[in-house]
């Protein structure tokens, strides 16, 4: 019997067939399962230190069929996982005095400890957090927005001399703020942006690539074809032939393709598709082709860079990691091929909603190893499949999934957290703006929150009210459908796309009711409570040199909000950044913004596009003109301005509409938050406490209506059903 060693774990070699029928008899007699009691999982947590003294070992010399042959050798390999299992589930915070943690810190203040380029130094905290990089190789950087991640990561990959390439997957919209980073670090001439496949080549040190890049085909659209003659006008297909450019009727050529006024061609977009196929002329039915006659209106396509990558990378660095807490993605299955042996993950929210956002980002950290165990298989996690990733929710998280209208109460969406704080304390380097070793260091003051409660003013009122009933009404069907449903033993589900769609009517009602021909503007005036509030508060703060960042949820509230605003004080302008407006447009608009001489003053973001990677600290006040049901996007927007650099306390007004959605949404923000403050931060809100703050001066309007301001509080202080929200 010959003792052997694999990837999965253990493995005794017969040397004949009799030997192999009584080792079968032994395990099956004694009752060992060799795929749990042989893993590497079960002998580097579970076992003794000897591979001898292991039950299956054991069992096998009662029967006499001890192996000799392999045992020292397969001990070594053990004693060296073992070794390795046990430094990766070292604390961080007790590297301090390790040999590892020593060498990287000279390592790190060999070659950053002095000024950099722009005459800054790396601050005490980057400094060992790149250190703690180094010794552990697997972290996750999770600094508060505006601490310098970026610089830190890049500081202790460039210090390790082992990380001769290493490949940095970030936001296209980020690429500037690395390369800025990467020059300040000295190291211009070593990085490339990656483009083509032939770029992963490339021997220069730094790889950088947009999440785009790397996860995404790249499809370039094919030219738009004339659809009539230029010179007749004639469309119908038997007269006009837009694929060749020529007309049967007038007899002439002419350029097929259309062009813009600077002779450019015009092309097909992901959100310009033809409803009539150019070619056949009917319905267009396919994706990107037409079902009847194959025209395409893809020119060529490519696939993305991630597929062409066959390791060469010593490290990885994933910026914006909360991108991939949802392993089906695109980008995510794209960053999961990616396995160098030395990972890094940096992201200032990396659990926005709840602490089951964290699964996939810790999976990948981990490699789904022995160090990411499943609490209840007491199992590594698969890596895929659906069990793995639900039993971490009910675990951590406080159970199954919610949707929007499932929320029991308000309480914190997390449980045996003190579980999870030993998975983060091994893997993350958590720092806030206010904690010691960084305040003195960095003096982005504390911002002042402000909930202001505003009532809706006659016509929003109406028209709120009225889509309320409304909704009240198709919900109560709902309900009896699914009433009637159970009664016959049926299954009936409520649509989740539909209560989101009534949410989101609710939002703009709330906030921009404008946006609705049922609106009459006329009885308010022409203003909302909001747009009153806010163009008041504006012209106080533009009289004293204040500039300000206001964030919506919706484009068309954006837009708007930036032309109702713009020169609401004499020579003061305003501007709007939405996921329609062209990134160097956006860039030209920060700029302006952060020069003090600069007249434009006021910032209009949407928050999906303006909650990240910027820095606009010339901001003295931020503006929730609604909310979004993400409570980290919430505080992503505001920490557009509270950041480094921030020398200002700045102040922050949350607009809540009395009696309207707005209220409930503080609610359900401050629940989730609260499970992210557990597993992230250790700290719980103390809902009593915050329940006073919400309280306003809005009545109900009837026995029918939902008094939401009642509501929310009532549940913010003991915890309320939403029975009433039928």
């Amino acid at each position: 019997m010959k003792l052997n060693y694999t990837n999965q774990g253990l493995e005794f070699r017969s040397d004949s067939f009799d030997e192999a029928l009584l080792k079968s008899e032994c395990f099956k007699t004694e009752k060992i399962h060799t795929e749990n009691l042989l893993s590497w999982h079960y002998l580097v947590t579970a076992s003794s230190d000897n591979v001898t003294d292991t039950k299956s070992y054991k069992q096998l010399r009662l029967w006499g069929l001890a192996p000799n042959d392999g045992v020292e050798v397969t001990q070594n390999v053990l004693n060296s996982k073992r070794k390795g299992y046990k430094w990766d589930m070292t604390p961080i915070h007790y590297l301090d005095g390790t040999p590892q943690y020593e060498r990287a810190l000279e390592l790190v203040k060999g070659k950053f400890g002095g000024p950099l380029r722009d005459g800054s130094t790396l601050f005490p905290y980057q400094i060992e957090t790149a250190a703690a990089m180094i010794a552990k190789g697997r972290l996750l950087n999770a600094f508060d927005m505006g601490l310098g991640k970026t610089r830190t990561s890049l500081a202790g990959a460039l210090a390790d001399p082992s990380n001769k390439r290493f490949l940095i997957i970030t936001m296209s919209r980020n690429i500037n703020d690395w390369v800025r980073e990467i020059e300040t670090l000295g190291h211009e001439d070593d990085y490339i942006i990656l483009q083509h496949a032939g770029d992963l080549k490339s021997q220069k040190r730094i790889h950088l690539v947009s999440y785009e890049k790397w996860s995404a085909d790249r499809v370039k659209f094919a030219k738009k074809p004339q659809e009539e003659c230029p010179d007749c006008g004639m469309s119908h297909k038997r007269a006009w032939k837009s694929t060749l450019g020529y007309c049967y009727v007038c007899k002439t050529s002419h350029e097929p393709y259309r062009v813009n006024d600077d002779g450019i061609y015009i092309r097909w977009s992901e959100d310009d598709l033809p409803e009539q196929c150019p070619s056949c002329k009917k319905d267009w039915k396919g994706r990107y082709q037409c079902t009847h006659c194959d025209y395409t209106v893809i020119e060529s396509r490519k696939k993305a860079l991630h597929t062409y990558y066959h390791n060469g990378y010593n490290a990885c660095i994933v910026d914006e990691a909360q991108y991939i807490k949802n392993g089906k993605s695109k980008r995510a299955l794209a960053v999961q091929r990616v396995k160098t042996n030395k990972r890094f993950a940096l992201s200032g929210t990396p659990a926005e909603n709840g602490a089951d956002d964290l699964f996939w980002l810790l999976g990948w950290l981990t490699g789904f190893t022995s160090r990411f165990e499943d609490p209840i298989t007491n199992k590594p996690y698969k890596g895929y499949g659906k069990t793995g990733e639900e039993n971490f929710r009910e675990y951590f998280a406080g159970g199954k999934k919610r949707r929007v209208l499932d929320i029991d109460s308000v309480e914190a969406r997390a449980s045996h957290h003190e579980q999870l704080w030993g998975i983060l304390d091994t893997l993350m380097v958590r720092k806030k703006k206010q904690d010691d070793g960084v305040k003195e260091h960095t003096k982005v003051p504390k911002p002042e929150h402000h909930r202001m409660h505003l009532n809706l003013h006659e016509a929003e009122r109406e028209l709120y009210d009225k889509f309320v009933e409304e909704f009240k009404e198709w919900y109560e069907l709902e309900l009896a459908k699914k009433e009637a449903a159970e009664a016959r033993d049926e299954t009936y589900r409520i649509s989740t796309i539909e209560i989101c769609a009534w949410m989101d009517k609710l939002r703009k009602a709330a906030s921009s009711p404008w946006q609705y021909e049922e609106y009459d503007a006329k009885k308010s005036k022409g203003t909302t409570s909001k747009l009153e509030y806010t163009k008041n508060k504006a012209r106080d703060l533009l009289r004293r040199n204040k500039k300000m960042l206001i964030f919506s949820g919706h484009k068309n509230t954006v837009e708007q909000l930036g032309l109702l605003l713009d020169g609401v004080l004499p020579g003061k302008e305003a501007g709007y950044i939405h996921g329609g407006v062209k990134m160097e447009y956006r860039w030209e608009l920060m700029k302006r913004f952060q020069d003090p001489s600069d007249p434009l003053s006021i910032l209009v973001m949407s928050h999906k596009t303006g909650a990240e990677s910027y820095t606009l600290t010339e901001a003295k006040a931020v503006f929730l003109y609604d909310l979004d049901f993400n409570p980290k996007k919430i505080e992503q927007c505001y920490s557009r301005a509270v950041r480094l650099g921030q020398l200002d306390k700045v102040d922050v007004y949350w607009l809540l509409g009395v009696d309207t959605i707005d209220v409930n949404m503080h609610g359900l923000v401050l629940s989730k938050a609260s499970g992210v403050d557990i597993a992230i931060d250790r700290k719980e809100l103390d809902f009593n406490e915050l329940a006073k703050e919400f309280k306003g001066d809005g009545v109900g309007s009837g026995p029918t209506a939902i008094d939401y301001e009642e509501f929310a509080s009532e549940m913010l202080s003991r915890g309320t059903k939403r029975e009433e929200i039928a």
